[in-house]
């Protein structure tokens, strides 16, 4: 099987994906295990991959939660050590559930 890298990824890869999901929504991820960095473009879930994330939820099966966020979220980048390095898995799991919960809110008493 044959692995993306990061320095696959085109201009014009990034330009569609800035498109589909809006530039704000879309970050650069880089991952440092044993002196080795490892780099991915991430974006922020949206309604669609929540909604997937709640069925999931709703039956305790953290392996599919994790499964669509990354499948979803993780739009390019070094997928070979993603696949198969747990650290790098780990890191950017963490990375994406970050993502989620970056929205700031202010609730005033009427």
């Amino acid at each position: 099987m044959e692995y993306q890298k990061h320095k696959d990824i085109t201009a014009e890869d990034n330009a569609k994906w800035e498109a589909q999901y809006g530039k704000s929504r879309i970050s650069d991820l880089d991952i440092e295990v044993d002196g080795k960095t490892y780099k991915f473009i991430v974006r922020k879930p949206d309604r669609n991959v929540l909604k997937a994330i709640g069925r999931h939820a709703a039956q305790k099966d953290v392996e599919k939660v994790n499964e669509v966020l990354i499948k979803n979220c993780v739009l390019g980048g070094d997928m070979e050590a993603l696949e198969k390095d747990g650290e790098v898995y780990l890191e950017v799991l963490d990375s994406v559930n970050l993502l989620k919960s970056k929205a700031k809110k202010t609730l005033k008493k009427r």
